[in-house]
């Protein structure tokens, strides 16, 4: 029995490594399959028909005759549409979905507004119409779905499939079993995964965005909250608790009046929330009545582009606001980089629209605050992903655990 487990085993091993040589490297020929990984063609050429007919890899062509002439060997190429996997978000007010080929290349794209605080059952149906409207509006074959996986704010248990606790969503209650009331929903077998978002969104980073090259990553997602996925020796890290990145609620100064939802006064997450930063404007208005961030509003309707675009620009009350944002950022991070060490930090989020200001100050903060040997190689940027991080890593997991 032990002999045949065995067999197995190596068998399935072989089948595995065969597929992400091809994933990787384009086309090839059995000959030139058969020198990477040090196999026989007949072997090969099993494992070539065992993934043909599982519309994993197509013939796309014949090679060149050897000397001698002869049949012309095929030429064999990983399908990237042949398979497919599910990324959805759930953020604070919006639902976002992306169905994606086996290459990450999304094929579909659903966003969907959240109420406040909205019902579970409510936010349930969401993502089950997400599911269905992505298969529909692609028409595949639902038997070629990888997986799905879903990313919620809040702490959320990876093993259990659980969303421990939401601040966004407190109606949900502790302990919520996410997994199993999605698998409840969906007719199709299919993995299902659930994590913090923040997960997602670094191993996006690491994916496909300014992470490629790294093995240690903290990228946090800055805005109302503020989270951060951790990657060590390129694994992402969740704790013995599932705490690792719930940087928010690290406190930058404990006498602070802010309080936070946690019950913390000075949490960095308050600290630096758009909120705090709009309710600053609002607060000094009368100082600053000719301040450019009133120009085209009330300090009732500004927004937080609005004081961006004028802390660029030289506006006296806008650079005051910045630089209060930028010391308790700068506070924050340095913390953060003296806890992990990472070779690159990634802004993501609103504050990616800050622009030259904030980013070149922060530097230049954590710079003042770090140790020398730090602030000289830790790189300090912002995403280039956009709002389709989450998703797109999300989706980029399952590929990465079918592809293991």
């Amino acid at each position: 029995m032990t002999s045949v487990r065995k067999q197995k085993t190596l068998k399935q091993i072989n089948r595995k490594v065969i597929l992400n040589v091809l994933r990787n490297s384009g086309k090839l020929e059995i000959s030139e399959l058969s020198k990477k990984v040090n196999l026989s063609k007949p072997t090969l050429m099993k494992i070539m028909n065992h993934y043909i007919k599982k519309g994993l890899v197509i013939i796309a062509g014949k090679g060149s005759s050897t000397e001698e002439g002869g049949k012309k060997p095929n030429i064999y190429k990983f399908n990237e549409d042949g398979g497919y996997a599910i990324g959805i978000i759930i953020s604070a007010n919006r639902l976002f979905a992306v169905i994606t080929n086996l290459k990450s290349r999304i094929l579909d794209k659903i966003s969907i507004a959240l109420e406040t605080d909205e019902e579970f059952d409510s936010v349930l149906k969401k993502i089950i119409d997400s599911y269905n409207c992505l298969i529909k509006n692609t028409e595949i074959n639902t038997k070629r779905i990888t997986g799905l996986a879903v990313g919620a704010y809040g702490i959320t248990d990876f093993a259990k499939g659980k969303v421990i606790f939401s601040p966004h969503f407190p109606s949900w209650g502790k302990n919520l079993m996410l997994k199993e009331k999605i698998l409840e929903q969906i007719p199709d077998e299919i993995p299902i995964i659930v994590d913090n978002h923040s997960r997602f969104q670094v191993f996006a980073e690491k994916i496909s965005g300014l992470a490629k090259e790294k093995n240690n990553v903290v990228a946090i997602q800055a805005g109302k909250g503020l989270v951060a996925g951790v990657i060590i020796e390129n694994e992402i890290k969740r704790g013995n608790h599932s705490l690792i990145g719930e940087i928010g609620h690290m406190i930058v100064d404990p006498e602070a009046r802010e309080i936070c939802a946690c019950g913390g006064r000075g949490c960095f997450e308050v600290m630096v929330s758009t909120d705090r930063v709009l309710r600053l404007a609002k607060e000094k208005y009368k100082e600053y009545p000719d301040s450019i961030i009133f120009n085209k509003s009330s300090p009732d309707e500004v927004d937080i582009y609005s004081i961006f675009d004028a802390s660029n620009k030289g506006d006296r009350l806008a650079l005051i606001i910045m630089d209060e944002v930028i010391n308790w950022f700068g506070i924050g991070i340095s913390n953060i980089i003296l806890m992990y060490d990472p070779q690159i930090v990634i802004i993501q989020g609103i504050f990616t629209k800050a622009g030259k200001y904030f980013l070149e100050n922060l530097k230049e903060k954590i710079n003042k605050i770090s140790l020398f040997s730090i602030k000289r190689e830790t790189e300090i940027k912002y995403s280039e992903l956009g709002d389709k991080a989450g998703v797109l890593g999300a989706a980029s997991y399952v590929l990465s655990k079918y592809f293991e």
